[in-house]
């Protein structure tokens, strides 16, 4: 999955570091992150020496975001900076899975999760007035009324329905993905996880549930999210009643008729590969 990128490790606590000339930086625009590309189009993350403009006006600018490794990376905040040249490109974050190094898709995903989440906290969501960035954590804080703003992460459920040797296997409606999904929703207020999985399931394909067995996690900064997944039993009908504002398809497939789930990326082709190989069965 995303951010399985051993022997390298992500380092997100909170520091003071400068941006030297050799240091990994992001920014964005649109939602899209700006790449490097070389004289041979192979894209990569850009250095701040590498970066179009003045190099201590973007130096100034640098946020210090995390380290891989020992290696400090920056978020420059700076939806103006165009690409200068063909050597620039502003790109979809889904194009990093075939960046390297390997912890460049989870790097890049994370800063893109930091600069949604500092772009919309520059005021005070209480008294309106300008937010600053916190000294001593990542935080933003409101210097009149002393709100603190800590970085969101949304939780989300993803659900493997099983029956037997079936799985339950869903397309989203109204998106770009068009491969294999499973049901999946933010939690609510006031829910617990096992209840937001009964309720996604019974709003999207009309089932009902039982048996909950918790698979893994995985960070997700393309929505602001954590997701925790789980395979869960199929209890009573199998008759499903589609809400195709949700979604455009929900099948049940056998083991040998799901194809095999060449993303290495997501916990969603992760589950459906282990109950495909037979790694789960439940």
């Amino acid at each position: 999955m995303i951010q399985d990128i051993e022997p390298h490790k992500l380092n997100n606590s909170f520091a003071h570091e400068e941006a030297e000339r050799e240091h990994v930086v992001f920014t964005f625009k649109d939602g899209k992150i700006l790449l490097y590309r070389d004289s041979e189009d192979n894209l990569s993350l850009p250095t701040l020496g590498k970066l179009p403009g003045p190099f201590e006006e973007n130096r100034d600018k640098a946020l210090y975001a995390f380290s891989v490794d020992q290696d400090p990376m920056f978020l420059i905040l700076d939806k103006d900076m165009e690409p200068a040249g063909d050597e620039f490109t502003y790109r979809d974050l889904r194009e990093l899975y075939n960046v390297q190094p390997k912890w460049a898709a989870l790097a890049g995903v994370t800063a893109s999760h930091l600069n949604h989440w500092y772009s919309e906290h520059l005021f005070c969501g209480c008294c309106g007035s300008p937010a600053k960035l916190g000294k001593w954590e990542r935080a933003m804080v409101c210097p009149q009324c002393k709100n603190v703003q800590y970085p969101r992460i949304s939780p989300v459920i993803m659900a493997a329905i099983t029956d037997g040797d079936r799985l339950l296997v869903t397309r989203y409606a109204g998106r770009p993905y068009k491969g294999l999904a499973l049901i999946a929703g933010f939690v609510e207020i006031g829910e617990s996880l096992e209840g937001a999985l009964r309720r996604e399931v019974m709003e999207e394909v009309g089932l009902e549930v039982k048996n909950l067995r918790y698979f893994g996690s995985q960070p997700w900064g393309f929505s602001d999210s954590i997701i925790s997944g789980f395979f869960v039993q199929l209890s009573g009908s199998d008759q499903v009643r589609l809400d195709r504002d949700e979604l455009s398809e929900a099948v049940w497939l056998k083991r040998d008729e799901i194809p095999e789930q060449n993303n290495h990326i997501s916990i969603t082709a992760a589950m459906i590969e282990a109950f495909r190989t037979g790694k789960i069965n439940y």
